[in-house]
């Protein structure tokens, strides 16, 4: 297969038995026909690793498939730089085992990455499915269907700075600049708002207006824990991702633009009482020079530790 053109999908599931087969089934459904897949079930204690066999079994030979399993779960960023090192197609996919690619999303992808060969990736817009069964995208859309807000992608480092504005699963990345720039740093719990600043920073990327993901958001998903009453282990990593960003900096615009995160992730870090990172986050503020009622209000309920997060759980 020539590696020019050929995408690989990695898909690496925990606990995702009810979505695991339609997610793989939507990998042998893209219509880009140079593809493979690798599918790991990383220490599921549900019957994952069944669902993925079986699948596999009835599968493998309409495209190339290698699969995993580990016996117990492996860290995440670390398990994926392991695969990454192994991987010498040109594009590459993060999936997760719960979400699904619509049959065009990897050749529309494709198709604008080869376009600028000097983009670290290309992301596009998603159906994003909630828990009461809810449809909308991820993006604004009118009635007809046209986004309603132009994204401007010569200043997406500092909009990612400010706000989540990609949605991650779209992402389809060019394989060469993510393993020249160390792939996941696998001190993190989690890998997008990372990965994502790093290579923006210094690679263009490029925007795909198609819908090419169906993201589902439950209990289960990791997102859903990103701000976990008193022992969050997503904040953590939010706030080493800051302080990394904090030394990339070159402009006042892009300090500007983390001291709104830093006032975001610190508002929330206060409320679900995970004092600790609220604290390093304050640090990371009186660094840029935060000034304000808001900032000094925070940094005061940050040393006193005052817990409210009751009232946190009865709002969100």
């Amino acid at each position: 297969m020539d590696t020019a053109d050929r995408v690989t999908v990695v898909c690496i599931a925990f606990n995702h038995e009810p979505w695991i087969e339609e997610t793989l089934e939507s990998v042998r459904l893209q219509d880009h026909h140079a593809k493979e897949l690798i599918v790991v079930d990383n220490g599921s204690t549900d019957d994952t690793a069944g669902k993925i066999r079986n699948w596999v079994n009835q599968n493998s030979g309409l495209l190339p498939v290698q699969t995993i399993f580990n016996k117990e779960m492996q860290p995440y960023c670390r398990l994926f730089n392991q695969i990454l090192a192994t991987i010498d197609s040109q594009y590459l996919v993060d999936l997760s085992g719960d979400d699904v690619l619509y049959p065009e999303h990897l050749s529309a992808s494709i198709s604008e990455l080869k376009q600028d060969p000097t983009a670290g990736f290309v992301f596009s817009d998603a159906y994003i499915l909630d828990q009461m069964g809810e449809v909308k995208t991820f993006y604004k859309r009118n009635i007809s269907g046209e986004m309603t807000e132009e994204i401007a992608l010569g200043t997406i480092y500092e909009t990612l700075i400010r706000k989540n504005l990609i949605c991650s699963p779209t992402v389809v990345f060019n394989t060469t600049i993510l393993r020249n720039i160390g792939g996941y740093d696998e001190s993190l719990y989690y890998e997008d708002f990372d990965i994502l600043i790093r290579i923006s920073r210094n690679h263009p990327v490029v925007f795909s207006d198609h819908i090419g993901v169906l993201k589902r958001k439950h209990a289960k998903s990791m997102s859903s824990g990103q701000y976990l009453r008193y022992q969050s282990k997503m904040l953590p990593s939010t706030v080493k991702v800051c302080s990394k960003i904090l030394q990339m900096n070159i402009y006042p615009e892009e300090n500007a633009a983390l001291g709104i995160r830093v006032l975001y992730e610190l508002k929330h870090a206060l409320w679900s009482a995970n004092f600790e990172p609220a604290r390093d986050l304050v640090r990371i503020g009186e660094s840029l020079g935060l000034k304000g009622l808001k900032f000094w209000f925070y940094r005061l309920w940050a040393k006193k530790g005052w817990d409210i997060s009751w009232l946190y759980l009865k709002l969100m």
